[in-house]
């Protein structure tokens, strides 16, 4: 379930889940910036990013260079991977060449890639050639999102486009 609301100080329309149900997810077009708990789904995959290591309970300070991923998929629950190579490109998908893979049929064989640029974590579709991913990689709307024209977001089974008139 989700709600759509109008900022009328802003002339914007937001978009945001209401945490019931499968969750609202929409697709990204450009690079978005990964934060703390960020849910992307890619094929029949989950990928959840922290910048602390939920699988222990250390006191550890948040290092937000470091960036943690939970994958969770139809094949059970991936190790938490500790992704620190922040002077390149990580390329995610389900050929073996990509630095995090993923058996999935459902996914390209490089679905998307991860990068930092100025203290800042970022998830961008496609392959370094420009080209998309076949089934797109969509961001959870736990925060409002602002709805922009040709926006595609996806709550439960149905698929909504965004058009203004």
């Amino acid at each position: 379930m989700f709600k759509i609301f109008y900022d009328i100080d802003k002339h914007i329309y937001y978009l945001i889940d209401l945490g019931v149900g499968y969750g609202t997810f929409y697709k990204i077009d450009d690079a978005a910036i990964i934060k703390d708990n960020t849910i992307v789904n890619i094929g029949e995959n989950y990928l959840v990013f922290s910048f602390k290591n939920t699988d222990t309970n250390s006191n550890d300070e948040i290092n937000e260079e470091d960036l943690y991923l939970k994958i969770y998929s139809n094949e059970g629950e991936y190790e938490p991977k500790l992704i620190q190579n922040k002077d390149r490109i990580l390329q995610i998908g389900r050929s073996d060449r990509c630095d995090i893979y993923i058996k999935d049929k459902m996914l390209s064989r490089v679905h998307c890639r991860l990068f930092y640029i100025d203290n800042n974590w970022y998830i961008k579709d496609g392959n370094e050639n420009g080209n998309e991913s076949t089934n797109g990689t969509w961001v959870y709307a736990n925060e409002k999102t602002e709805i922009k024209e040709g926006m595609l977001f996806k709550s439960n089974s149905c698929n909504f486009l965004c058009k203004f008139q």
